[in-house]
């Protein structure tokens, strides 16, 4: 039950009070002066932040299909408010023939029977209100038979002891879908690899995990009688430590009025993934993703000038994120 708290631990007689009134006015100032003493200052914790911007995380391109044989991939989103709805957006390419796309879960399935290469839109949508909506191209390719297996993932995210390691998806081509994973040895304790087609590193790396480990990950496709397999060796540090969070940015390029227009703030340190906002509102035309840090857009006449923006990337870091803002000049050129 919440606090009642008053400047002054008195009760002013007013006109038109009758006795009930008055003594719930009595019982509120006891309550509310004695439990928490006249003058306090709430210490409940802040609120929790809101979730953050919805955004499809899958990269381009989806895995390779073959003609005839089964496929499988799954799609995923992260932020907004779940459950999520998946979909093609208006004016995309179909899926190749024979694939499906699952609306509750994202997953692509089936057995694809045309050869070729296309590159839907797919839209996420989750049930805020009203509905947040995201699009996203990705490309499939079908062949006729199948591309060698091969891990594709260069490099993996630094983590941090007691902190969320930032869901890694490692990638592959070729083959045929769906593959499984494992890795050798172990990961440093509190990460997990899900080793079912998705292949994703996830967790909270535990104070021992501290340092760099060095592991071979293998995949293994699902081609008849024999499965393709390929296998690769990817280093993990985890830091003991946060890093202050920064904007490595120091400048951005001009930007011509009626040109398309695309530049990307760099941040370093905290714990990924970055929340990135401006102030005030970028020029008209131009639009900041708050996932990635990327400025994009065509500025419309009447842009023309020099201006400062507040830029400000939030970490993930728990139990408060970490934040950092920065003043970068933009100009618009006619």
């Amino acid at each position: 039950m919440p606090l009642i708290h008053l400047n002054r631990c008195s009760l002013k007689r007013r006109r038109g009070l009758n006795g009930h009134s008055l003594w719930a006015i009595l019982l509120a100032l006891v309550y509310g002066c004695g439990l928490a003493g006249c003058n306090d200052i709430s210490t409940a914790p802040p609120p929790d932040p809101g979730p953050g911007p919805l955004t499809i995380v899958t990269s381009s391109p989806l895995p390779s299909g073959t003609v005839d044989q089964p496929y499988a991939t799954a799609l995923g989103g992260s932020g907004g408010i779940t459950p999520y709805t998946w979909s093609l957006a208006s004016g995309s390419q179909p899926l190749p023939a024979g694939l499906f796309l699952d609306a509750t879960t994202g997953t692509i399935t089936g057995t694809p029977t045309d050869l070729g290469t296309t590159t839907p839109i797919f839209r996420l949508q989750d049930v805020s209100s009203p509905p947040d909506a995201v699009q996203k191209p990705l490309t499939i390719t079908i062949t006729t038979t199948p591309q060698p297996l091969l891990i594709t993932t260069a490099s993996l995210p630094n983590g941090v002891v007691n902190q969320p390691y930032p869901p890694t998806t490692l990638q592959a081509t070729g083959g045929i879908q769906p593959y499984s994973w494992s890795v050798n040895p172990a990961l440093p304790n509190g990460l997990v690899l899900n080793v079912q087609s998705a292949g994703t590193i996830s967790g909270i790396p535990l104070v021992e995990s501290a340092g760099t480990t060095n592991h071979t990950f293998t995949v293994s496709d699902s081609a008849p009688p024999i499965h393709q397999t390929d296998s690769k060796q990817l280093s993990i540090t985890i830091n003991a430590t946060l890093t202050p969070v920064t904007i490595t940015t120091k400048s951005l390029p001009d930007g011509r009025v009626n040109q398309p227009y695309n530049a990307t703030l760099q941040g370093s340190g905290g714990n990924l993934p970055y929340t990135w906002s401006v102030t005030p509102d970028l020029p008209t035309g131009l639009t900041l993703n708050a996932s990635t840090g990327t400025i994009t857009g065509t500025p419309a006449p009447g842009t023309v000038g020099k201006d400062d923006y507040t830029f400000t990337v939030q970490d993930s870091a728990i139990p408060l994120p970490q934040t950092k803002s920065k003043v970068i000049e933009l100009e618009i050129k006619p």
